[in-house]
């Protein structure tokens, strides 16, 4: 990421062109552009800061000695050709100063001139402001900057690390490769083929890239998280380095307590070629990108293991995430640099917000929009970035600061609070300020900005009432499923071969129909052993009760009695190997036939009797639902269920069974077969669970519903809201944070 903190103005610069010394402030000069479209770029030594002058500003600022007077400015401006009126001298003096490039100097004595604006003008010497000087305002700050600075620091931290120019110093000679024709070459090559391979491969890619949920691997995802945007950040410097540009700083910047490397390559836009701040700008995902496609080839190559898994973990965070994350443009990170040398409009993101802005105030109170920096299409395009990454930002923002307040407690809340303050309605109120203090058209008798501001509040008011007070109009989703109801599934009893099948699929069954044989010789073998050991321990005890030995008599009884339980169980394991049908109904394993003379395991399924007329529902129920769905179950509410194929049902509600389970009661609900429920992996055999429990509900059908729908087909049920409108907000925020 490259630090955005010195980038108030992103100018477009060339070579260093000229130096200019008014008073103690030096301001560098770059030359930017060429014919109808030069300008110039200021770096102001004192703060790090970059700003972008035209032609005219370039030579007004010039004539700003401390010596000259606005007015004199201004007539000497109009000797040399320029077109600038006495307003747009005082209006730029007035820019200067808010950027504490400038400082006012006004005359002791009155004006007398009638023009009310030349009047200002004459009072106003500008020159630079001292280092030390505030411009805009004397003594100590107020209290409420005092806060905003101390909140401000408590949502976002810098720390330093290490000299970047240093590092990319040392780097360079050995890396600098990395950025030349033929690598860029290699790596464009090496990405296309990287992703064919992930895109070729995507089911089993899928089943690996599972694996980051379980909790075993957080710390090792964590590790490479770091590596990664280690090389990332040392990508930028190398590439800066490389085009001569000082490297600033290298460190971690603390936003909401989120970790977020940076380096700070502020002077890649005193570059001249537009290809190489972009290329500086995207070499840490260059970078990470190459890094990816080489762990793609990895994962491919490797056979199943742990280096196998790490490569794919090392892909999703070198390649989805940093394109999501640094080459996003809706965020003020590498993507954001990119997309406003691009477009080439300077500063993208402040001039496409004055205009949203602006627009807004059209719409809501009929102010004029006031001109713009830019012009044609350029002027659109930063409008519609301003509107979606105002609209991303606050859907990112909001999620951050949930997780943190679900994390840190009371920290968190405190947290929170003060970035609601900050962000939200400190910017709200100082936005209202200047909207009441707006004044109307000549002729109006009432303020109608002023008038709208009341109206709209109100109704905000009524909203934000509406959603803390009223129940949600929305309805809560439970998830369910179709399973045959009564459902007999057959199981191997032990370890065996299939001997006989005398069914196939589809075949309609009655209930005692012998439907499959299991072979196990050693059961019949040890059947016959206990029977051997069973008639000897029957004849000691007879021989020792003849010859009165009675209690060596009893001990041999009960040997003869032990083994006549052994075998009645071992009978029991001999006749279940012979699978009989439990119900009427019809086969609906699939390929029941091909199991004859194979071996199969115990527990395995062996095959299914059903009646397709006989099906149910199965409702999952969460334990933030039960409420809700107990409610409506009690009050005989029909639910209105909707299946994936577009099959819709309505059936009454029946209460939930009284315990909750994090067995998976159908396959087809496991989000990793693309079901709604999460699940995770325990244990080494990787047992699969759910990762909240859930508590059921069954749903019968009748009998043309069951015909119409098929057996693991998953959908929703929707039931009442008994939630006011913020807490389902609040807990469909928290839920996917």
């Amino acid at each position: 990421m490259i630090d955005p903190s010195h980038l108030e103005s992103q100018p477009t610069g060339t070579d260093p062109m000229a130096t200019i010394v008014v008073g103690e402030a030096t301001l560098e000069f770059t030359a930017s552009g060429s014919g109808a479209t030069v300008g110039y770029v200021a770096k102001d030594p004192r703060t790090g800061r970059f700003y972008r002058f035209g032609p005219q500003e370039f030579h007004c600022i010039q004539w700003m000695d401390g010596h000259r007077s606005l007015a004199e400015i201004h007539r000497q401006l109009e000797r040399d050709g320029g077109h600038w009126t006495a307003t747009d001298v005082l209006a730029f003096a007035q820019e200067l100063t808010k950027h504490h490039l400038a400082a006012v100097l006004v005359a002791d004595d009155a004006p007398t001139d009638d023009d009310a604006t030349n009047a200002v003008v004459e009072q106003a010497d500008c020159l630079p402001a001292e280092p030390q000087q505030r411009v805009t305002g004397t003594g100590q700050p107020s209290l409420i900057s005092r806060w905003i600075r101390f909140g401000s620091g408590l949502l976002s931290q810098r720390l330093p690390l290490v000299d970047g120019d240093r590092v990319a110093t040392r780097l360079l000679p050995s890396c600098s490769v990395l950025f030349s024709r033929l690598a860029m070459l290699v790596w464009t090559v090496l990405v296309a083929s990287g992703i064919a391979i992930v895109w070729d491969h995507a089911d089993l890619f899928s089943s690996e890239i599972r694996r980051v949920f379980d909790q075993q691997m957080w710390i090792v995802l964590a590790v490479i998280w770091c590596l990664l945007k280690v090389v990332h950040e040392c990508g930028h410097a190398i590439c800066a380095k490389r085009h001569g540009v000082r490297v600033g700083p290298m460190g971690i910047m603390f936003f909401l307590f989120a970790p977020l490397a940076y380096v700070d390559v502020t002077d890649a836009w005193k570059l001249i070629r537009r290809r190489d701040r972009i290329q500086i700008a995207l070499a840490g995902v260059y970078l990470e990108l190459g890094i990816g496609a080489i762990a793609a080839w990895v994962w491919w190559l490797s056979p199943i293991g742990m280096t196998k898994h790490l490569a794919a973990q090392i892909f999703l965070v070198a390649g989805p995430a940093t394109l999501l994350v640094n080459a996003n443009p809706l965020l003020r990170l590498d993507g954001y640099y990119v997309l406003s040398d691009l477009l080439e409009i300077p500063n993208l993101r402040a001039q496409g917000r004055r205009r949203l802005i602006a627009v807004i105030e059209r719409v809501l109170f009929g102010l004029p929009i006031p001109a713009s920096a830019l012009a044609g299409w350029r002027r659109d395009a930063a409008l519609l970035h301003a509107f979606c990454s105002v609209i991303f930002q606050i859907v990112w923002m909001t999620g951050l600061v949930i997780a943190i307040t679900s994390w840190a407690k009371g920290l968190g809340i405190v947290i929170a609070v003060v970035a609601a303050l900050l962000w939200g309605l400190l910017p709200l109120v100082r936005w209202a300020h200047k909207i009441w203090t707006i004044q109307p058209p000549e002729g109006w008798i009432l303020n109608v900005y002023q008038r709208r501001l009341i109206a709209y509040s109100s109704l905000i008011c009524m909203a934000v009432q509406f959603a803390c007070l009223h129940t949600s109009p929305f309805s809560r989703r439970v998830p369910v499923v179709v399973r045959y109801q009564d459902e007999q599934i057959a199981r191997a009893p032990v370890a065996a071969f299939v001997s006989g099948v005398f069914v196939r699929c589809g075949d309609r069954v009655r209930r005692g129909t012998l439907l499959m044989e299991l072979d196990q010789p050693e059961l019949i073998i040890t059947r016959e052993q206990w029977l051997d050991q069973r008639e000897v321990a029957l004849a000691k005890a007879i021989q020792h009760r003849r010859r009165g030995e009675i209690a060596v008599s009893r001990i041999a009884q009960d040997q003869a009695d032990s083994l006549d339980r052994k075998l009645a169980e071992l009978e029991q394991q001999i006749e279940s190997l012979r699978i009989i049908a439990q119900r009427d109904g019809r086969i609906t394993s699939p390929a029941t036939d091909r199991l004859l003379g194979s071996y199969v395991a115990g527990g395995q399924e062996l095959l299914r009797v059903s009646d397709p007329q006989e099906k149910e529902l199965l409702a999952l129920v969460a334990e933030d639902n039960l409420l809700a769905y107990q409610t409506a179950a009690l009050g005989g509410h029909t639910a209105n269920i909707r299946l994936r194929g577009g099959v819709a049902i309505e059936t009454p509600l029946v209460d939930v069974q009284p315990s909750a389970s994090r067995q998976i009661p159908h396959p087809a609900l496991a989000a990793t077969v693309g079901g709604p429920l999460a699940v995770q992996s325990i244990g080494a055999a990787h047992t699969q669970t759910l990762v909240h429990p859930q508590l059921q509900s069954v749903l019968p059908l009748d009998v043309l519903t069951s015909l119409k729908v098929q057996s693991g087909q998953i959908g929703r049920l929707t039931i009442p809201d008994d939630r006011t409108l913020i807490s389902r907000i609040w807990d469909h925020v928290r839920e996917n944070n």
